[in-house]
């Protein structure tokens, strides 16, 4: 039993031997397999500026023409390896490449080969030209010998208004603009802002810039007027106290004086492509002549150009004054004391006939009083705005004396209509006065006036009336039946004699 299990086992030794000699043979008799070369190439790299990424192109094939899949190639530049990267199914491979210095660099790219599959080696060189980084900057409204410095190196705009510098290396640089000048005496310029959110001029950039800078300029030119009435002639300048112009972009100007003055042509703005000039609209507001404004706000418009000269049309009339009576329409006066919008005075004379006509005025409110007549002549009030023949009323004394008759006249009328017994009393009163035949001789009119005298004093109340006590009965009943109206009505008075008679009423009832 035992030796059974021994042959078992050498059994088995000697299979397991024969089988890797078998094995062994069979590798023999196979013929070991073929290396494959490759061929590894650079496409031309595109120049690139510096700071900005170049993308290096590899390309991997076999010796028969086919793209070699998932095999590393390394990428070194100037002998420094840079990365390394696998081709895809067509055999490429992309690497990024990036320099900070401009300059000619040596790009070499390695294969290595492999042994499954069986590749052979390959290698490929080519130069990447990085040249200097380009400052741009874009100048609105594009003017030339626009003068900036980057790090200490000046350049300037060219007739298109565009101003380059180039950079070698990256980093951050200062920029400034430099003080402007300019030979042109027409034209000033004040800087308005930069593109993006800065609106200082002097700033600090990095290189590689993402676009070009762009930088906005104000530009004032010098304006001249001139000035013209309603019929186009010319007005003197010197008459002109202030002029006030108000732009599109809410910004207002006033002038004292009339020479030529700057006024900025247009503003900067940013929009969606980029800073633009918009033209800056001026409207005429207010031109004052004699404190009064004689244009129509807003009404004449104007934009700025080099070396202007606008022409405003200002309101300007002309008045012809005349002086009439009032009431009867006579020529009077001699003259006029004329007030204007500002408070000054002027005193101007004329034939009565003919008046006086002065031309230019301005419009507004003025005051005119007629001067040299006999009579009252208030100020009048003209609100000139048109050519006008104005008529100065003045009220003479005939207005006065013919008004005040005409009032006397209505008074007593009134009267009379409302109260004619007055008049009738003072007719009858004035008969007795006038005598009847002959005239009042001397000792008459002394017994008229004693006569008038006394019948005033009776007619006169009296300070005490006696009560029944104070005397006798006699004497209370003849005070008491005493009617001083009767007497009056009882006197008569006989003019031709002189004499009065009076009818005593106690007598005759005795």
């Amino acid at each position: 039993m035992k030796i059974y299990s021994i042959f078992r086992v050498c059994t088995a030794l000697t299979i397991i031997i024969l089988s890797l000699f078998s094995f062994a043979s069979t590798a023999e008799a196979k013929a070991p397999a073929a290396t494959v070369g490759t061929t590894l190439t650079i496409e031309p790299p595109i120049p690139v500026s510096v700071g900005n990424p170049s993308f290096i192109v590899l390309k991997l094939i076999s010796s028969k023409g086919e793209p070699v899949e998932n095999q590393p190639i390394e990428l070194f530049v100037n002998d420094i390896r840079e990365r390394r990267a696998r081709t895809d199914a067509t055999g490429t491979a992309t690497i990024r490449v990036t320099q900070d210095e401009a300059g000619t660099y040596a790009l070499s790219a390695i294969f290595k080969g492999s042994k499954a599959p069986s590749l052979g080696s390959s290698k490929a060189t080519a130069d990447l030209v990085v040249s200097p980084a380009i400052v741009e900057i874009l100048v609105t409204p594009p003017l030339p010998d626009i003068k900036f410095s980057l790090d200490g190196r000046v350049f300037a705009s060219d007739d298109y208004g565009v101003a380059r510098v180039q950079v070698p290396q990256t980093g951050k640089y200062q920029l400034d603009i430099l003080p402007l000048e300019f030979n042109d005496e027409n034209i000033q310029m004040h800087f308005g802002r930069w593109g993006d959110e800065a609106f200082e001029p002097n700033r600090e950039i990095e290189i590689p810039l993402k676009k070009p800078l762009e930088v906005g300029f104000e530009v004032s030119y010098q304006v001249s007027q001139t000035f013209v009435d309603l019929d186009h002639k010319p007005v003197d300048s010197s008459r002109i106290s202030s002029i006030t112009y108000k732009g599109s972009n809410g910004a207002t100007f006033t002038f004292e004086e009339t020479g030529p003055h700057w006024l900025p042509a247009g503003r900067i703005i940013r929009l969606n492509n980029g800073l633009q000039e918009t033209k800056i609209l001026y409207s005429v507001m207010s031109v004052v002549i004699d404190g009064a404004n004689v244009v129509s706000q807003a009404q004449q418009r104007f934009y700025v150009h080099e070396n202007d000269l606008w022409t405003l049309q200002v309101l300007l009339y002309a008045v012809n004054f005349t002086a009439r009576d009032a009431l009867f329409g006579f020529p009077i006066g001699n003259g006029i004391h004329m007030e204007y919008p500002d408070g000054e005075i002027e005193s101007h004379s004329f034939d009565p006939e003919h008046g006086y006509a002065i031309e230019g005025l301005a419009r507004g409110i003025y005051r005119v009083t007629v001067t040299g007549a006999q009579g009252y002549a208030p100020p009048t009030p003209i609100a000139l705005s048109r050519d006008q023949d104005v008529e100065l009323m003045v009220f003479s004394y005939l207005d006065m004396g013919f008004l005040a008759s005409i009032g006397l006249m209505l008074s007593v009328g009134l009267l009379a209509y409302g109260r004619p017994y007055i008049f009738k009393q003072i007719w009858a009163f004035g008969k007795r006065l006038i005598p009847k035949r002959g005239g009042l001789q001397p000792a008459g009119q002394t017994n008229l006036y004693h006569k008038i005298a006394v019948i005033g004093a009776r007619l006169r109340p009296r300070k005490r009336i006696l009560q029944p006590q104070d005397g006798p009965p006699e004497m209370h009943d003849s005070l008491t039946d005493h009617d001083p109206e009767s007497e009056l009505a009882d006197l008569s008075v006989d003019l031709s004699t002189g004499k009065a008679k009076k009818k005593n009423k106690v007598e005759s009832m005795v």
